[in-house]
């Protein structure tokens, strides 16, 4: 495989099938992000109130305005931690707002940063040591004393490490530093979700065939989509090292294909579909084709324009499909730079109801 090819495919993985809110039709999400927020504020729901002020946030970073999501997601933040000391019902909606800040420095594709941020976080939570992290003040008292609670965000914390840590330093390239954090976060579990695609891909990566070949050999298969992530990174493994025959390159895209297009689900199934394509050498044009096709119409009837601009931006996807995935992407903001005014007004208004509601949460449920 050429190195060109090698660095489309590890820039795919990890691929975990986890749901991904939709970039469905801008002026959509902001009517629902709006009547969520008021029903916060009648029913003095500070849980809605937050998925109200995250969804803003994922919306800000959507149109391509992060400094606006960030300003959101320190406002949540700071919403709760003048509340401290936080309790079991809070703290992990308080902490993943400060999450959701690495998650924005991924989404800019600066993965070091990210897991800096990660890593301070955890050393406040679980070293109790003060941080000043994205400018946000965190202290080790304003964490629940409880210790059932603390334990809980401790465990929660770690999966966030594994999960997005890892996918910090791969967007970084730091595939070496990926395989050491997942093994030190005893991630490298049975099934092939983050650390175990990790481990196979870096230890190829290194020249070490036999670990990685033993690593896919031994994967236990939960899933049908795990079958699959299996067999491509096989087939990934097998060009690259040139050991062991290649799985059936049509017969896989034909199974990465028929992977459900679930809500939520949209941009997992299209790059894992884009993978088999990277992969798929030796397929005739035609089979591509009509995997694009199907790929096309499958994300136009789900609405998801983020899956729309993984797909617009592959080589193999030709120009008489551009157009309609263009009227999604553009229906959805994506991209464009700044909220529109209207939209951005309109959320403004309704994160002052969302903050009511977060103002007025119970000290103790």
């Amino acid at each position: 495989m050429t190195l060109p090819l090698a660095s489309t495919i590890t820039a795919r993985f990890p691929l975990v099938a986890r749901n991904r809110p939709p970039a469905i039709p801008l002026d959509v999400r902001v009517a629902r992000l709006v009547e969520m927020a008021e029903s916060a504020h009648r029913n003095r729901d500070f849980n809605k109130a937050s998925v109200a002020f995250n969804g803003a946030a994922l919306v800000a970073s959507d149109c391509g305005d992060p400094e606006l999501a960030r300003t959101w997601c320190h406002r949540h933040v700071n919403l709760y931690l003048s509340q401290a000391p936080l309790n079991g019902s809070n703290v992990r909606i308080a902490l993943e707002t400060v999450v959701n800040l690495a998650r924005l420095r991924i989404r800019a594709g600066d993965g070091d940063d990210a897991y800096s941020l990660l890593t301070d976080l955890y050393q406040v939570v679980h070293g109790h040591a003060p941080a000043v992290i994205d400018g946000l003040e965190l202290r080790p008292e304003q964490l629940p004393t409880d210790p059932l609670a603390r334990d809980q965000t401790i465990s929660w914390l770690r999966d966030i490490m594994l999960a997005d840590g890892t996918r910090a330093l791969t967007v970084a390239g730091r595939w070496d530093d990926a395989l050491a954090h997942v093994r030190r976060c005893d991630g490298i579990g049975p099934t092939l979700h983050e650390g175990r695609q990790v481990a196979v891909i870096a230890l190829t990566m290194q020249g070490d065939r036999a670990a990685a070949a033993a690593l896919l050999r031994e994967t236990t298969i939960k899933q049908p989509w795990e079958l699959v992530v299996r067999d491509l990174l096989q087939n990934w493994h097998a060009q690259t090292t040139g050991v062991d025959r290649p799985t059936d390159q049509a017969e896989l895209l034909g199974r990465s294909l028929e992977i459900p297009s679930a809500p939520g689900l949209s941009v997992f199934r299209t790059r894992l579909c884009l993978a088999a394509i990277d992969l798929a050498t030796e397929v005739p044009p035609a089979v591509v084709e009509n995997t694009i096709s199907r790929l096309v119409t499958d994300v136009l009837r789900g609405e998801d324009a983020n899956a729309a601009l993984d797909l617009h931006q592959h080589r193999a996807v030709g120009p008489e499909h551009h157009g309609k995935l263009m009227r999604l992407i553009n229906a959805s903001g994506l991209g464009i730079g700044r909220i529109p005014e209207m939209a951005r007004d309109s959320l403004s208004s309704a994160l002052d109801l969302a903050a009511m509601a977060i103002r007025v949460m119970p000290s103790e449920r």
